[in-house]
């Protein structure tokens, strides 16, 4: 099993021993599906830590509940009015075997999501809950404090298996359908104060989410959307390193991640995939070299046909070979059982390096899409 990111000789064989290293540990654990592999997360997590391999995502770009169950683009808030499309999805998802899921607050449905789990009659230790405090909310010391919290009441548990800062900056708007305008308790983060400071306040949050793991709160804590430079701020900070940092990761936006697979991979940080198929109901990527979807991607569509598997399926073991574990979202059941069923087959070497050639989208070429490639 190995990785093609790069046509360096010298990149790839440093990723062949990672990843190698990586899938030495990978195991069914207690609270994963069987078929369903997991990995064992390092740095700020407890021992006992294993991250299924694929998990359900609960976030959508859409506030219109006229769309449907199901219809596209998903609506998934719960301030739209989509709350029980989230809570079907979830409840769904764990009747087919899903076990992780993949919730932040900027979401507004961990209500919904937190009676689905109530309601699916699987035991809360079988699950595995990740979340994640801001950025439509402040961070900050004190804030982050306050938001777990709220979190940990919304989804109706006492702790939550894995906890992330969602982005290293607070975007006000995000997530909201009318704007967050509530400021920072911490100076480091208030955007008013005479003390803001961007590093400060991302170390600061980090202390944090030090406190909650140390406090039992979070069986693991790590960050989303944090390049090198910023988790490098954690290590000149002399604090523990995050387990795992969640990025975007799909067919047009790998090669372009390197940097920090590289980085994440020397220091034991678990990179997890997000928007692995994309965002089909969202997002389309610009021509001509790549196609609307990865899931339309006519080197995958292809590939998959050869081994007798749907794109998601190729494009989610694809990155599970690659070490990456994946949230694809979706409120179909059918496509929810498909993204479970990924993981008995074996992409070949020439495969692996095809789609891993595909072209990557930069924002020179899509300058308006927020996932582009610096």
């Amino acid at each position: 099993i190995s990785t093609h990111f790069s046509s360096s000789a010298k990149y790839m064989m440093m990723a062949r021993i990672n990843v190698g290293a990586w899938l030495l540990l990978i195991a069914s654990s207690a609270s994963a599906v069987t078929a369903v592999p997991s990995l064992q997360l390092f740095n700020a997590a407890r021992n006992d830590v294993y991250f299924p391999a694929v998990g359900l995502g609960t976030g959508g770009y859409n506030s219109d509940p006229a769309v449907g169950y199901g219809g596209y683009p998903e609506c998934w808030s719960e301030d739209a009015g989509c709350g029980n499309y989230t809570y079907t999805a979830v409840k769904g998802w764990l009747s087919v075997g899903g076990r992780r899921l993949d919730t932040a607050n900027s979401y507004f449905n961990l209500k919904a999501v937190g009676r689905a789990m109530k309601d699916s009659g699987v035991d809360r230790k079988d699950m595995f809950v990740l979340s994640k405090v801001g950025p439509s909310f402040p961070l900050g010391y004190q804030d982050a404090l306050d938001q777990f919290e709220k979190i940990k009441l919304e989804l109706q548990t006492n702790y939550v298996d894995i906890l992330l800062i969602h982005w290293p900056f607070q975007n006000p708007s995000q997530g909201n359908i009318s704007h967050n305008t509530s400021l920072s308790k911490d100076p480091y983060c208030n955007f008013t104060s005479p003390l803001f400071n961007n590093t400060k306040c991302r170390v600061s949050t980090w202390k944090a989410m030090v406190k909650i793991f140390n406090d039992g709160g979070a069986r693991s804590i790590g960050v989303s959307n944090y390049n090198v430079s910023c988790l490098q701020e954690i290590i000149d900070a002399g604090l523990i390193l995050p387990a795992l940092t969640q990025n975007p990761f799909h067919i047009y936006r790998s090669s372009t991640q390197r940097e920090t697979i590289e980085f994440c991979r020397r220091h034991n940080i678990t990179f997890n995939g997000y928007s692995p198929l994309g965002i089909p109901d969202w997002h389309q990527f610009p021509g001509p070299l790549m196609d609307p979807s990865p899931l339309e991607d006519r080197v995958a569509k292809v590939t998959a046909s050869k081994y007798g598997k749907s794109v998601a399926q190729l494009l989610i073991k694809w990155q599970w070979q690659l070490g990456i574990p994946v949230n694809p979202r979706s409120q179909n059941l059918a496509h929810m059982k498909e993204n479970l069923n990924s993981y008995d087959f074996i992409i070949s070497e020439d495969d692996m390096t095809l789609l891993s050639s595909r072209p990557q989208d930069t924002c020179e070429v899509d300058p308006d899409f927020y996932e582009c490639a610096k």
